[in-house]
């Protein structure tokens, strides 16, 4: 069985963001210990998100189940 994959758009934008973000601080390469935390930060937030509409989705799903 397959689960539907639809992200938000929200999800989508904080993820590329993210991603933004960690291919700058790879050229970068100095760093700041706050930048590693606010982007760590960033990145749990995304998955609680994820987390949380997959939970969702999936709780809509099995309802659907006679």
């Amino acid at each position: 069985m397959r689960l539907p994959t639809v992200m938000s758009p929200r999800l989508t934008l904080l993820l590329l963001r993210a991603q933004a973000a960690l291919q700058r601080l790879r050229e970068d390469r100095g760093a700041s210990t706050l930048e590693w935390v606010v982007l760590t930060t960033l990145i749990i937030g995304i998955a609680i998100a994820a987390a949380a509409v997959m939970k969702d989705k999936v709780t809509e799903w099995l309802a659907k189940i006679p």
